[in-house]
């Protein structure tokens, strides 16, 4: 596996939003609550792109439909979660300053 660096740390905050295409994958670089989290850049929903989307209070906001996920869990809220699959992440790599995936 190789390592692909995303971001450098001091670059981050909350509210950061970014999104990248890796070898064809869509992933999105977030941070919220001072925790960076990397997820597929697609609402499991109806696949709509999450990259302008709102990061704020542990959730990002589905910009197509206004869904929230959970950020921690990947799960939606709201009267209909229960029909919805849930957000699917991928495990950060921390590197000298950078944080990144392994590829």
């Amino acid at each position: 596996m190789a390592y692909r660096e995303l971001e450098k740390l001091h670059r981050m905050h909350d509210g950061y939003i970014r999104a990248f295409d890796l070898n064809g994958h869509p992933l999105l670089l977030v941070q919220d609550d001072g925790v960076p989290r990397l997820l597929i850049n697609r609402c499991p929903h109806m696949d709509a792109r999450m990259d302008r989307g709102q990061v704020a209070n542990g959730h990002i906001r589905c910009p197509v439909h206004g869904i929230a996920f959970s950020l921690s869990s990947g799960m939606a809220e709201g009267p209909m979660a229960h029909c919805l699959k849930q957000l699917e992440t991928l495990p950060l790599v921390y590197q000298g300053s950078g944080v990144g995936v392994e590829l």
